[in-house]
C-alpha cells in the first residue's frame, strides 16, 4: 500500500474511530443476510421508506419496527406474495407512513420480487432479493424491473443490493458531502460516485458497506445508532 493510500486509510480510521465497531457489525449484518434477521419484506420497507429522504434512526427505524409489529408478528405479512396484495392505498399502512409513494415502491418492488422467486423456483423471499442484488447492474438501473418501480431511484436501488449483501454503495447526498469533504472523493455525477466509491474501498481497506454505515452512524444525532434495529 502507498503512502497516500495509507494516509487515506489513517483518515478515515481516525476521522470514524468511535463508529467503526457498531459499523463493521451492520456490515456483517449485511453481508450474512442477517438484516432486519434476514427478513426480506421488512428490508424492502425499510427501503421504501427510506427512498423519501427520511431521517433513518429517528423515522425509518421505528415505522419498519411498527410494520413488523402490526403486519408480520400478527403472521398477516410473512412473503412478498402476501405484501403484494395489499394496496398503498390501506389505511393500516397510511397510518405507519402517510405517504403513496412509499407503499408503490415497497408494494411493487415486492411484486417484482415475488415473480422472480416463482420463476426461478427460490426456497425463499430473501434468496430471490439476494439474486437480484447480486446481478442488477447499476449502471442500467433504470432498464431494471426494480428500475422501473414507481418511487424507486438509483438511490433506493443501490441500497436495496447493499442491504442485500452486495458491497457497493449509494450515491446518498450525506455520504457523497463527507467523502468529498474529508477522503478526497470527488465525481461529476452519481454513477462516477459509486465508481469512485469502489475504488476508495480498494485504497483503504475497509467495504464500501462499511464506509457508508459509518458515516450514516457518525452523521447521525442519535447514540452512534445503537440497538437501531435489533429489538424487533
Amino acid at each position: 500500500m502507498g503512502t497516500a493510500m495509507l494516509k487515506t486509510k489513517k483518515i478515515f480510521e481516525d476521522r470514524f474511530e468511535d463508529v467503526l465497531t457498531t459499523a463493521k457489525e451492520s456490515e456483517l449484518r449485511c453481508l450474512n443476510g442477517k438484516r432486519w434477521g434476514g427478513n426480506a419484506v421488512l428490508i424492502v420497507v425499510d427501503a421504501a421508506l427510506d427512498s423519501i429522504g427520511l431521517k433513518y434512526f429517528q423515522i425509518v427505524v421505528p415505522r419498519v419496527k411498527r410494520f413488523y409489529h402490526d403486519f408480520v408478528e400478527t403472521g398477516e405479512i410473512s412473503s412478498f406474495n402476501a405484501f403484494s396484495t395489499l394496496s398503498a392505498e390501506d389505511a393500516r399502512l397510511r397510518r405507519i407512513m402517510n405517504n403513496r409513494r412509499v407503499w408503490h415502491a415497497a408494494i411493487g418492488i415486492s411484486r417484482v420480487l415475488n415473480n422472480l422467486k416463482e420463476t426461478r423456483d427460490f426456497g425463499t423471499d430473501f434468496d430471490a432479493l439476494r439474486y437480484w442484488a447480486e446481478h442488477a447492474n447499476h449502471e442500467e438501473w433504470e432498464k431494471d424491473e426494480i428500475g422501473k418501480v414507481h418511487g424507486v431511484g438509483l438511490i433506493t436501488f443501490q441500497y436495496l443490493r447493499m442491504q442485500a449483501g452486495v458491497d457497493t454503495s449509494m450515491p446518498d447526498k450525506i455520504i457523497k458531502r463527507v467523502v468529498e469533504r474529508e477522503l478526497g472523493v470527488h465525481a461529476n455525477d452519481d454513477l462516477r460516485f459509486i465508481e469512485e466509491m469502489e475504488r476508495l474501498s480498494k485504497e483503504i481497506g475497509y467495504s464500501q458497506i462499511l464506509i457508508c454505515w459509518a458515516i450514516w452512524l457518525r452523521e447521525s444525532d442519535t447514540d452512534k445508532g445503537k440497538g437501531e434495529w435489533e429489538g424487533l
